[in-house]
């Protein structure tokens, strides 16, 4: 729980981190002053934006500045572009988290749990979000990974923000995780990424400071790359992707695309993953010398012709 940054501490911070940064024209003084509260602040949002966006720049001082029908702007605080641009759109209170879930609330203001965060409340019956969280709306549809710069970009930004406000990487949750309305942000339709992959990969982003070079690639099938300095628990639930065939392993719970992580080793996931990439390997392999022998079995019986 802390006292929003100023417009001129936002920058210095992005500054810091070695964010490249565009300020749309008027964003530090544009708000929704009036219309509820603004702070104290809790931690910071991701949002998808839904489609995908080709200028970056004329999307941030457009729909995200002014906002669509029924729901004026600014939609965000800090918006992303593909090439890893972060847009300033707008500062203190801006539509963007909606209602959503008390008990996530509580959670994120006290960072005590693990796992990820599933609402039972929404815009309809939850309590205003938009009174606690920073929020990022990332230029991309949300039906596919974001790119890797948008990536890389989100986790520094996550990093400058925790960083002035000595929060750790809890305080940083997905749209989906806020809400029971949403699902974003996603990397596939429907498909809400991992976040608490995102989360150990923000904490590794942190951990490094602002001159350090963490891994960039985005989410391929519900998460990051499974971090080893975050130890899974008997309750995790991993959202599983195309690396892991849904025949292997027999698991009913692959129906809804997760699986219960029965295990406190936390690189059991990785193992998995690094099991079945294995064998692919292996599988084109003999492929390949199978195709070898074919064509040396082809060239000795035209020798022999």
């Amino acid at each position: 729980m802390a006292t929003s940054m100023t417009a001129a501490q936002v920058v210095a911070q992005l500054k810091k981190w070695g964010l490249r940064y565009v300020e749309i024209p008027g964003w530090a003084t544009h708000n929704r002053e009036g219309h509820g509260a603004w702070g104290p602040v809790n931690g910071f949002v991701w949002h998808h934006t839904g489609a995908d966006v080709t200028d970056g720049k004329a999307y941030a001082a457009s729909t995200l500045y002014n906002g669509i029908a029924g729901l004026p702007g600014p939609l965000c605080h800090f918006s992303i572009g593909t090439d890893g641009t972060v847009y300033l759109v707008g500062w203190g209170r801006a539509n963007h988290a909606g209602g959503g879930d008390p008990a996530v609330l509580a959670h994120v203001q006290a960072e005590d749990y693990t796992g990820q965060l599933h609402p039972t409340r929404g815009n309809s019956n939850g309590v205003d979000g938009n009174a606690h969280f920073y929020g990022v709306e990332i230029q991309y549809s949300g039906s596919h990974e974001m790119s890797p710069a948008q990536y890389t970009a989100a986790r520094k930004l996550s990093a400058a923000i925790l960083d002035f406000h000595g929060w750790s990487e809890r305080s940083v949750i997905g749209h989906g995780e806020w809400s029971s309305d949403k699902w974003d942000p996603g990397y596939a339709p429907g498909k809400i990424m991992a976040m608490p992959t995102v989360r150990a990969d923000v904490k590794t982003t942190l951990a490094a400071g602002p001159g350090g070079t963490p891994p960039s690639q985005p989410n391929t099938g519900g998460g990051t790359s499974p971090s080893k300095a975050t130890p899974m628990t008997l309750s995790d639930v991993v959202v599983v992707g195309a690396w892991l065939k849904a025949q292997w392993p027999d698991d009913k719970g692959l129906a809804d695309g997760k699986i219960t992580v029965n295990t406190a080793i936390g690189s059991a996931y990785g193992h998995a993953r690094a099991a079945h990439e294995g064998v692919d390997a292996l599988r084109k392999e003999v492929a390949d010398l199978r195709a070898a022998v074919a064509k040396l079995t082809a060239a000795v019986a035209a020798k022999g012709a």
